[in-house]
């Protein structure tokens, strides 16, 4: 993406970091909920049999036309990166929940795989990106940078589930909540901007993410707030929109 469509990596980026993991782990969920309703009653298929993949083609053909039509536009606005987010983390939960559920391979294989992967894809991106700007830094969101976003985004999702399984949604989504917010506050203009750290502190925002939206669409009966799914995606994608749109930043300012 052009850099002018990206924002700065302050305070304000990881609060929608965190706020866009939450809405995608609850767009996700939808997106499969639909997809499902959809092949009952026209006879979709299901992806490889994968039945939580069902929406990934529908979303690759999203991201792709968003990347070619993001493109052609010269306006200095952030919507493409942020919707492009969105679909990233949709899709990450898709392709997690269908590791978890559908194939047959022990968790802790998953997580370690994606571990490696984000610790090598990290150490490479930071020997390979443009030298911060002091104080801030704006993501040069090329293909590499996007493959890495589905990987922390799907280690993120592997572990938020994983947690939740074994503490409950209300403990993990509290504690996670408290972790990250403390991770963002110390390191967001030092190791989250400076270091290979920034790709765990994505994946970190999506297992906190992950938590908190199983919890806000889980019945009480299940631990989660009772919001119900549908509900919950339209309460966490319009607290995200909200954010984004009152929450400024000078940029001019900021590399200056």
């Amino acid at each position: 993406m052009k850099s002018f469509h990206n924002p700065l990596i302050d305070l304000r980026y990881w609060v929608l970091i965190s706020l866009a993991s939450i809405f995608g782990t609850n767009t996700g969920d939808l997106a499969v909920r639909w997809y499902k309703q959809a092949s009952d009653v026209m006879g979709l298929p299901i992806l490889f049999g994968l039945k939580h993949l069902g929406p990934l083609p529908i979303l690759v053909v999203l991201f792709v036309a968003l990347y070619f039509i993001e493109k052609l536009d010269s306006k200095k606005i952030e919507l493409y990166f942020w919707t492009a987010i969105i679909i990233i983390r949709t899709a990450a939960t898709n392709i997690a929940d269908s590791l978890n559920d559908d194939v047959l391979i022990p968790v802790v294989t998953t997580i370690s795989i994606s571990t490696i992967l984000l610790a090598i894809g990290g150490f490479i991106w930071q020997s390979q990106r443009q030298k911060p700007i002091e104080g801030f830094f704006t993501p040069n969101s090329n293909h590499f940078y996007w493959g890495m976003m589905i990987i922390a985004g799907v280690l993120g999702t592997l572990i938020g589930d994983e947690l939740a399984h074994a503490f409950g949604l209300q403990m993990s989504s509290l504690v996670l909540s408290v972790i990250l917010l403390g991770i963002i506050t110390l390191g967001y203009k030092k190791f989250l901007i400076f270091t290979g750290f920034y790709w765990f502190g994505i994946a970190f925002a999506r297992i906190a993410g992950t938590a908190v939206g199983d919890w806000l669409a889980k019945s009480i009966v299940k631990g989660g707030a009772g919001f119900g799914l549908p509900l919950a995606t339209l309460f966490s994608g319009l607290v995200f929109i909200a954010v984004a749109t009152l929450w400024k930043t000078n940029k001019t300012k900021a590399v200056n």
